[in-house]
């Protein structure tokens, strides 16, 4: 009989990893602060892709045919030099059911770190936090949820949503906010920028900048984001899909990650590659991520690809 771990270890992923899973090392190392694990195991750990980026059949048999399992990405961040990541709930396979995740948390907590889900709308989300937190790993909370149309988020303040923080607060765990469609408003950003103001204590994590482009931009960043520059609380993951809104944009890579260093300092900068989400060969992610840093030193490139996010995920799971 297969144990825990071994299902959750899967062998599947390979057709992903990319062709040299056992080169050496690359000399700068990092830390992947995003990246969504699912399994093929349907049946202990049912889906629900309704609502995802992809139509409903194809999010399922890619679901089966390449899922991202632990043992598998363990083995190339070995060789490509990722000292660990966070596991980030994937709201397009599961939802907000976080028992995968948790479980993979529980099977190797030497390695990934654990990025619940919770409803900002759901009445339950403050009590299940507390039980989360009393009995199972959890490194950190994501709320994400869909604009009204004109980039308002009226969950973010909602009060199940200002009672997770408050709670969230009290375990000193990160508030990791997505907002959705993927795209940068200034109203959606405003919103960002209140509830950091509103909650001093928290560390909020703006996952994908908070989207990036915009006709007005030649790096990708919006006046909105410079207006975070005085709120320390908020850091930013800088993700795949932030590359490739820049490289559809015209916008070289390296270009805004120098800027946003400059902008807000390499400590509140992290990168993720959002494997599992994003479907490119994972070596192909770290290769692009490490040509985004070109611009950047030595030292503002090891902290952005990895001394950030492990500074506010590793640490903590710890």
């Amino acid at each position: 009989m297969l144990s825990r771990r071994s299902v959750l270890a899967g062998v599947a992923l390979a057709p992903f990893l990319g062709h040299a899973a056992h080169a050496a090392a690359p000399a700068a190392a990092l830390y992947d602060s995003h990246i969504h694990f699912f399994t093929n195991d349907i049946a202990r750990y049912p889906i629900d892709p309704r609502g995802a980026r992809e139509p409903e059949e194809v999010m399922r048999a890619r679901i089966l045919s390449h899922p991202v399992m632990p043992a598998p990405m363990l083995a190339l961040w070995d060789a490509l030099g990722v000292s660990g990541g966070v596991g980030v709930q994937y709201r397009g396979a599961y939802k907000g059911d976080n028992s995968y995740l948790l479980d993979v948390a529980d099977a190797f907590p030497e390695r990934i770190a654990t990025e619940i889900m919770l409803e900002a709308s759901n009445p339950e989300s403050p009590r299940m936090l507390a039980d989360f937190a009393a009995h199972r790993r959890i490194t950190a909370v994501r709320l994400t949820g869909f604009d009204t149309g004109d980039g308002t988020l009226p969950w973010l303040n909602s009060p199940e949503a200002l009672a997770i923080c408050s709670l969230a607060r009290d375990l000193s765990l990160p508030i990791c906010m997505t907002y959705l469609p993927p795209r940068p408003t200034s109203t959606a950003l405003t919103a960002v920028r209140d509830l950091a103001g509103r909650f001093p204590d928290n560390i909020i994590v703006l996952e994908h900048l908070g989207w990036l482009g915009g006709a007005d931009s030649d790096n990708g960043l919006l006046p909105d984001h410079f207006e975070m520059v005085g709120l320390p609380n908020i850091l930013f993951k800088w993700t795949t899909l932030d590359l490739d809104i820049l490289y559809n944009a015209g916008i070289a890579t390296s270009a805004f990650l120098r800027t946003a260093v400059d902008t807000f300092g390499a400590e509140r900068l992290m990168w993720g590659s959002d494997f599992g989400n994003s479907t490119r060969p994972y070596r192909q992610l770290v290769a692009e991520a490490h040509a985004a840093c070109s611009r950047l030193t030595e030292s503002e490139a090891r902290q952005v690809l990895q001394e950030t996010g492990e500074h506010i995920f590793r640490h903590r799971a710890a």
